[in-house]
C-alpha cells in the first residue's frame, strides 16, 4: 500500500512538473511573438529611415549642383563687372 501511495505522488509531481513546462513554454510562445511584433516595426522603421535618407541625399545632389551653377555665374558676373570697369576706366582715359 505505501508503494502504491508514492506512486501516486510521483504521478502527481510529475504532472505538477509537466504543466509548468506548459506555462513556461507558453510564456516563451508569447515573449516570442512580442519580439517578433518589435522586429517587424523595427524593420518598417529601418526602410522608412533608409527611404529618408535616400531622398535627403537625392536633395543634398541636387542642391549641391544648383551651388556648383551659382558659383560660375557669379563669376561669370564677376569677369562682366571687371571688364566693364576696365572698358569704363578707358574711355575716361581717352577723354
Amino acid at each position: 500500500m505505501f508503494g502504491f501511495g508514492l506512486s501516486w505522488v510521483v504521478m502527481g509531481v510529475c504532472i505538477l512538473l509537466v504543466q509548468g513546462a506548459g506555462v513556461a513554454l507558453c510564456l516563451q510562445v508569447l515573449q516570442r511573438r512580442e519580439a517578433f511584433a518589435a522586429l517587424q516595426n523595427s524593420q518598417a522603421q529601418l526602410k522608412q529611415m533608409q527611404a529618408r535618407v535616400y531622398q535627403l541625399e537625392n536633395e543634398i545632389c541636387e542642391l549641391t549642383a544648383g551651388l556648383r551653377a551659382e558659383k560660375a555665374h557669379v563669376e561669370q558676373l564677376q569677369r562682366q563687372l571687371e571688364f566693364a570697369q576696365q572698358q569704363a576706366r578707358q574711355i575716361q582715359h581717352d577723354s
